[in-house]
């Protein structure tokens, strides 16, 4: 079931990326060779012309420049040394990675039944599957890098990306023990389950807060009658998703449906926004109005940022900022491991798929279309909606 970017991600060739770190490390010991030699060499010609004590003695900047060649060789060990710190560490600690991987896949295998929200279980499952065997394929890469390309400052960041996917991957086997916990109605269940609705919470505090910008920059009454009406709908689908815990409690839905619910909302979330942002846009009919609803229509090549693929890890009820772990979320988020979307196309319709499964992503890059200036290639985003993922104020408080 793996897709076929990630295959050919595991397959991606690494010579040619080692072959440009070993060019950078070969230009940095020239380099700093060149410069180094600044001081030595004025001296050494003055010795030979046989130049006065004051001419012989090379000036200041002479002797700075050969100091910064000797500062871009201890960088490049220090950062040799860095590298091979990170590699050594994810080398140590890969075997009980490992071991902790197969236990979780054990666990929830069995919750692979057909007709039990098993599209989005097996998507979750190939995605850790996935990261894993990237990570394999990175450390053996890293483990094996030539003394050249060591001394690359791309090689000591990417040998500290690979301890720090780690976590990423941890949180995969989190995830899958949980989803064991919450389709057994396990004593921690409930923990679970909340975790379980950050997701939703923050797609409707981001669908919400694009709603208000709608309702700033338009004056049309259909389309202030639509915001409005999304507004309530999305209280009610608070109260909905609330409700979902203590129909499981109750024994009244089992935990695959309330996931497939907590998907419906999701789902209908974004096509109320989409339809209201292109009713908005629609209805602009100024010069920028036009180019902006001809760019949402059209498409222009539009790409993700980085920081607009990722849920916060927070949301926004009434004033008040609780926080959860998407990366430890049964559905298959933007956050879950085995996921890259670097490069994404940015698409109006804020569907994505990964996996063979819908892949839920935070819809707030859609603020571009709403702001953008008719010049920039990309409007400015609001990815931080709630201005801070911690408390948004003295008046919240985060749970």
């Amino acid at each position: 079931m793996t897709s076929p970017a990630t295959q050919t991600m595991r397959n991606a060739p690494q010579r040619p990326r080692s072959v440009m770190r070993s060019v950078r490390g070969c230009a940095r010991l020239l380099a700093g060779l060149a410069l180094f030699l600044v001081a030595p060499v004025w001296l050494g010609i003055a010795v030979s012309i046989g130049a006065t004590q004051a001419l012989a003695w090379p000036t200041w900047y002479a002797w700075v420049t050969s100091l910064v060649g000797i500062g871009l060789w201890v960088r490049g060990w220090m950062l040799r040394r860095l590298a091979r710190e990170n590699t050594r560490k994810a080398c140590d600690e890969w075997d009980a990675l490992e071991k902790r991987h197969l236990e979780a896949e054990r666990t929830f295998c069995p919750l692979l039944v057909p007709g039990r929200y098993d599209r989005g279980l097996s998507a979750r499952l190939e995605a850790a599957r996935a990261e894993r065997d990237n990570l394999r394929a990175r450390i053996t890469a890293e483990a094996s890098i030539p003394f050249l390309a060591s001394l690359s400052a791309a090689t000591a960041w990417e040998a500290e990306t690979i301890v720090k996917d780690f976590h990423g991957l941890m949180d995969a086997h989190v995830a899958l023990i949980a989803a064991r916990d919450l389709f057994a109605l396990a004593p921690d269940w409930r923990a679970v389950w909340n975790n379980e609705l950050g997701p939703v919470y923050e797609d409707l505090t981001v669908v919400e807060t694009l709603t208000e910008t709608v309702q700033r920059r338009s004056s049309e009454p259909a389309v202030l009658s639509m915001a409005a009406s999304l507004k309530l709908w999305l209280n009610d689908q608070r109260l909905a998703a609330n409700d979902l815990g203590a129909s499981l409690e109750c024994a009244q839905m089992d935990p695959a449906e309330a996931l497939t619910q907590l998907d419906r909302i999701a789902d209908e979330a974004r096509v109320r926004l989409v339809r209201l942002i292109e009713a908005a846009l629609g209805a602009d009919t100024s010069m920028i109005g036009r180019r902006r609803y001809k760019r949402w229509r059209n498409g222009a090549g539009e790409k993700l940022r980085t920081n607009e693929t990722r849920y916060l890890g927070a949301y926004r009820i009434a004033g008040v900022t609780y926080t959860y772990n998407p990366g430890q979320a049964i559905r298959l988020t933007a956050n879950s491991a085995g996921i890259n979307l670097k490069g994404s196309a940015a698409h109006s319709t804020a569907i994505f798929t990964a996996f063979g499964a819908q892949l839920y992503v935070p819809p707030a890059y859609l603020h571009r279309y709403l702001v953008w200036d008719g010049t920039s290639r990309y409007g400015p985003s609001q990815a931080n909606y709630l201005r801070s993922a911690a408390n948004v104020g003295p008046r919240g408080s985060t749970h």
